[in-house]
Parts: C-alpha cells; structure tokens; sequence
C-alpha cells in the first residue's frame, strides 16, 4: 500500500533576491508542513531576510509576511522557527526576499500529504 505522507526538500538551495520571489508551491491535491527552514548568508555584511506565506492566487505582501528583516550575520545560518510547522494548502506557495541579492541561500524541507 502507497503511502500518503512524504518527506521532501522542498526548496534545495534558493538564492534570495532583493524582491519577494517564489520557491514553493503546494502541489495539486496535497497540504505542505513546513518543518525546517534555513538561511545562509554568503556575504562578508550582515543582512536581512523576509519570508512570506502566501495563500493561492495571492501576493506576497505586508498582509502574509511570517518572517520579517530576520538579521543574518556575515557568514552565519539562522534557523527560521516561526516558519516552522506551517500548513500550505493546495497552491499555495512560499516567497522570500532579502536586502542584498544573490548572497543568501534558502532551504526549506517538510511533509507533503496527499488529500
């Protein structure tokens, strides 16, 4: 018998930019937990980091936003808790952004279950 749950990567390594972009989206007939979320600042200066949860057909905005300017230290991995344990339903999706681009690497795992 398949299983219904399944552990995935669902962001592998997303560089940030300077506006929110997306780099999830619950699949079709599926609800996402979010269980870790990192990032990764490459850069020799501290930075910030925002990352929003955005319901289907939305836009990532002041109204979505469940992490926001986290400071990331030079060369420092912050763990992003609040994110933690979320639930997306079908389409919708996870968007970040940062205050320099190209510089901060994203990873987000969890558990896609089949509704």
């Amino acid at each position: 018998m398949a299983s219904n749950i399944t552990n995935r990567r669902f962001v592998e390594s997303g560089q940030l930019t300077t506006s929110p972009t997306t780099f999830y989206t619950a699949p079709v007939a599926t609800r996402s937990i979010i269980k870790k979320v990192t990032c990764t600042n490459t850069s020799a200066s501290a930075l910030t980091v925002n990352v929003y949860l955005v319901a289907s057909a939305g836009t990532a905005g002041t109204t979505n936003i469940n992490v926001q300017a986290q400071s990331v230290g030079a060369g420092q991995t912050v763990e992003l808790y609040t994110v933690e344990n979320q639930t997306l339903e079908t389409g919708d999706f996870i968007s970040a952004s940062a205050t320099t681009g190209a510089v901060v690497n994203l990873m987000v795992s969890g558990i896609e279950v089949l509704i």
